[in-house]
This record gives C-alpha cells, sequence and structure tokens, in this order.
C-alpha cells in the first residue's frame, strides 16, 4: 500500500452562521496528482486554504507524514514543504526568472550576506535543466507567456523543497502546447516523490493526469476515485447530484427570415491583429475559437468601444456606426461579458445588487433623479432569482459569492440594460459543470428571445454543443467557418493551428 503523505481527519470550518466544511475526511499518497473536484461553493477553496494555513480548521485532525500536526499560519504550511501555485500568480514582473525563484531565499556570499548572483542563476538553470524548461533564468517575467509564468512559479515552489504542490487551476491561459509542457513536469515531479493536489473545470485534464479524484458536496465529501475505474458522467453526477443532459445532436437553426444585427466589413481596431469581417444575424448564437493569442478577446474589446477604430466598417441593423467607446457600445444595446469578471466586470467589494444594477440606473431613479433603493433591491432580486443567484442575498458584497454566481451577476448586470447584442468572452472559464448547464441555457434562452449571442471561448465541446456557427481565428484573422454539421473536435483544432 502506498505510503501517505497527508491525511485529513473530520475537517470542520465555519463562517459566522455558514458551515463551509461539514467533516471532511482527505487523504493524500505519497507521488500521486490527486483531483480535488467539486461545483463552485463545494468547499474545495476552503480545504485548500486550510491546508495552506490561509484559514484554521474549526475542528478536526491534519496528520503530515504520520505526525499530527498544527498549520495555522502559511508559514507553518511552509515548513511542512507545503505550497500553492494559485490562478493569481505572485511573480513580480520586473524581476528575472531566477530573483523570483529564489526571493526572500537568494543565496549569499561573505561577511555583509550581498547577493551571490553567479550562484542564483546557476543553481534556477539547473532547477529548469532538471526539468527540461526552456526559459533562460536572466528573462524578465514580463517577458513570459502565461503558461511560462506557472511553470516558473512551480520552479519557485520547489526551490525551497516543497513536497506537497497543490495546483489550482494551473491551466488557465495556457495553449495546448504549455500545457502539455506542464503536464511532463508534473509526470516528472511524480517519479520524484512529489506529491500534487490538482484543482480544474476541464474534466479532460484529471482523466489526462490525475491518480485519484476526491468529489466535494455542499461542504461534505461525497466519494473518492480512482481515475482508471471512473468514468466522466459518473463524475460529474457525484459533483452535482443529478445527471448532466447531452446537448450534443445539433443542427443548423433556419435563420433566414432573420435580420442582419452586426455586420464587420473588413474591421479593425488598434487592439486587434488584422481586419476581420463577418455578420450575425438575430436569435444567432455565433461562436468564435482559435488558441491562446489567435484574438478572441481583442475582438470583444473592440465589439465593446475598449478600442480606436483604424479601417474598415462596423453596421448595426444596417447602419455604419462608429464604437470607439463604452458609452457607444451601450447605445447601440451591446452588451459584453469579459473574460476576467473579477478585474473588469464586477466591483467586488460592492454589494450584489449595486453590481447587478450599475449599468441601469436610469431603471432605478425616481421623478427626481435619486435612486430608488426598493425598486433597485426589488429588480435584483428579480434577476437574481430568474439567473438562480445562490445565496440570493443582494446585499451582500459579491466578492462572497462563488465563481459561478459571480459570472451570474455579470450576466444579470447587462441583461436589466435589455441588450440586442451579447458578446461573452469565456463565459464558464472557472465555474464549475452545474453553473455551466444554467449558463448555457441563458445563452439558448437569449437566442429564443431573437438576441445575437456571440460566444468566445477555447473550449470546442462548448461551442460544438452552443453554436450555429463557428468562426476559427488564427493571428486574428478568420481561417475558417462551421456549422453545426460540419463541425468536429479535430477540425477546430487543425483550423487552430494552421492545418
Amino acid at each position: 500500500m502506498a505510503k501517505l503523505e497527508m491525511k485529513l481527519e473530520n475537517i470542520k470550518k465555519n463562517f459566522g452562521g455558514i458551515q463551509a466544511l461539514k467533516g471532511v475526511d482527505f487523504d493524500l499518497q505519497r507521488g500521486e496528482v490527486h483531483a480535488l473536484l467539486g461545483e463552485n461553493g463545494a468547499g474545495k477553496s476552503t480545504l485548500i486554504k486550510i491546508i495552506t494555513g490561509v484559514h484554521e480548521a474549526n475542528e478536526g485532525k491534519i496528520f503530515v507524514r504520520d505526525e499530527e500536526v498544527e498549520i495555522r499560519t502559511p508559514k507553518d504550511a511552509r515548513k511542512r514543504g507545503i505550497a500553492a501555485i494559485y490562478q493569481e500568480l505572485s511573480l513580480i514582473e520586473s524581476l528575472t526568472v531566477a530573483e523570483n525563484i529564489y526571493l526572500g531565499n537568494e543565496p549569499t556570499k561573505g561577511v555583509m550576506g550581498v547577493c551571490d548572483r553567479k550562484t542564483l542563476y546557476a543553481n534556477s538553470q539547473a532547477y529548469l535543466d532538471k526539468f527540461g524548461i526552456d526559459i533562460n533564468p536572466r528573462t524578465m517575467v514580463s517577458d513570459l507567456g502565461m503558461g511560462q509564468k506557472r511553470i516558473v512559479e512551480i520552479v519557485k515552489a520547489l526551490a525551497v523543497d516543497s513536497q506537497i504542490l497543490l495546483l489550482d487551476e494551473p491551466t488557465t491561459g495556457m495553449s495546448k502546447v504549455e500545457v502539455e509542457t506542464l503536464f511532463k513536469i508534473m509526470n516528472n515531479l511524480k517519479e520524484n516523490k512529489v506529491t500534487m493536489i490538482y484543482i480544474s473545470h476541464y474534466l479532460e485534464e484529471v482523466f489526462k493526469i490525475c491518480d485519484r479524484a476526491t468529489v466535494l458536496r455542499d461542504g461534505k465529501k461525497i466519494d473518492t476515485f480512482v481515475m482508471k475505474d471512473v468514468t466522466q458522467a459518473q463524475l460529474i453526477k457525484s459533483m452535482i447530484g443529478r445527471e448532466i443532459r447531452s446537448q450534443r445532436s445539433r443542427k443548423s437553426k433556419d435563420l433566414s427570415g432573420k435580420a442582419v444585427m452586426l455586420e464587420l466589413r473588413s474591421y479593425k481596431t488598434d487592439r486587434m491583429q488584422a481586419p476581420i469581417s463577418f455578420a450575425v444575424k438575430k436569435s444567432e448564437i455565433l461562436g468564435v475559437t482559435g488558441i491562446v493569442g489567435a484574438g478572441k478577446s481583442e475582438l470583444a474589446h473592440s465589439l465593446f468601444g475598449h478600442a480606436k477604430p483604424e479601417s474598415g466598417e462596423i453596421l448595426i441593423r444596417g447602419k455604419k456606426v462608429i464604437l470607439s467607446s463604452t458609452r457607444d457600445a451601450k447605445r447601440y444595446r451591446i452588451a459584453l461579458v469579459p473574460e476576467d469578471r473579477k478585474k473588469e466586470g464586477l466591483f467586488l467589494e460592492d454589494s450584489v445588487a449595486n453590481n447587478m444594477t450599475i449599468a441601469s440606473i436610469d431603471q432605478i431613479e425616481n421623478g427626481l433623479g435619486f435612486l430608488d433603493h426598493k425598486k433597485k433591491k426589488k429588480l435584483s432580486v428579480k434577476m437574481g432569482e430568474s439567473l438562480k443567484v445562490n445565496p440570493l442575498r443582494v446585499e451582500m458584497p459579491v466578492k462572497n459569492l462563488s465563481g459561478g454566481n459571480q459570472q451570474k451577476v455579470v450576466v444579470a448586470k447587462w441583461l436589466m440594460s435589455d441588450p440586442e447584442i451579447v458578446v461573452m468572452d469565456e463565459p464558464t472559464r472557472g465555474i464549475d459543470v452545474g453553473a455551466k448547464t444554467e449558463i448555457y441555457d441563458l445563452i439558448k434562452g437569449l437566442s429564443r428571445k431573437d438576441k445575437s449571442v456571440i460566444v468566445m471561448s477555447s473550449e470546442f465541446e462548448e461551442l460544438m454543443d452552443l453554436c450555429d456557427r463557428i468562426l476559427v481565428l488564427r493571428k486574428g484573422e478568420v481561417v475558417g467557418e462551421l456549422l453545426p454539421e460540419e463541425v468536429t473536435n479535430e477540425r477546430l483544432l487543425s483550423l487552430s493551428l494552421g492545418g
């Protein structure tokens, strides 16, 4: 039987009157990659923060290598060889790769203890070479891509002899090539008996790299599975307590009688790499995909007036318009659900109600031009109920909601303004399978109400399930257009990579 690197028994955690963890048991075998799965709000983040000393459990025991330990602070966790790589990177952009790897732990020389830069770079190069990572340790972190930065975070953790690594959505923003590089490094770490907890909403990644998976739901452990003995359907059912219905067998929607809502004719802004031409009709769901750097987000922000038009034309309902500000976009009834909801879609410290109504202030003013707070609450509750925001406490700070519910608030904000063209940039990134299904239902509902929806996504399966047409971008240009009957995973990938 494999040796246990860590074991948690009956872990409980309360936040005020809310019980986030309800007696969770969890164990890690030495040298395994163990997935931690569950919907947003299931308790994954709370459990991870207890393991890393960010939160202290109200009840329960933690054992590391058969020794009962107390982990009350991040410093306690580091002493036990525990390190975390979160979605939000902790690297300092203005320092080199080597300086980041040894930050706070720099090799020194002489009685004055000055940094031994020769050793710093030599040791960093040795670590990078050990794991086959082709990154120059003298490179500034600001010059690295997202995938390379995440790999540097892992090397930084290993440089302080971490034996337990927690990877929270580590492939976010990575290209497929970078993901493969990450998995090679993880397999190398497994051979060196480094133990990893892997959190991801991408189940195909979990099946590819993980040995076991533990599912949490509503703060409870549901089960632990051996990956070779479980199916994706079984995992999903365990995560949400029900089966997700299949959304396949799509056919082309008849849009012959529908008017064109938005048309681009060789249109380019200062954020886009190349001119683009396409049109979207009423009630159409248009998918836009491509690998990292293809230009999806740049197009999304250009359509919302976040860029300066340079060439070509853009038409809305057949009339030429200029989109050079968000005010222009709102006037023409365009809405944007951005990729980064925390930085671009929400005021995290503000209430759910204020976030929902910020784009529709005119709807909650009274006759004297003041805000009608009763009306604001009524509208927010109504919209929250329709989108199944949970918990629906409209006066609470939106930062206290799970990722999936935060995304619903961003969507609610724009639905209140009654847009005709809705642009969604990675609308289900970082949210669980249950919330994804609800977002998909919402998108299809918008289509039934004659709204035009543009879904920018790097998830091929998502687009194949949802869209009436899919455009493939590469280096800012449209390199393919596929209907539901024509689309396959392989064709999308081939077009994205230039095949």
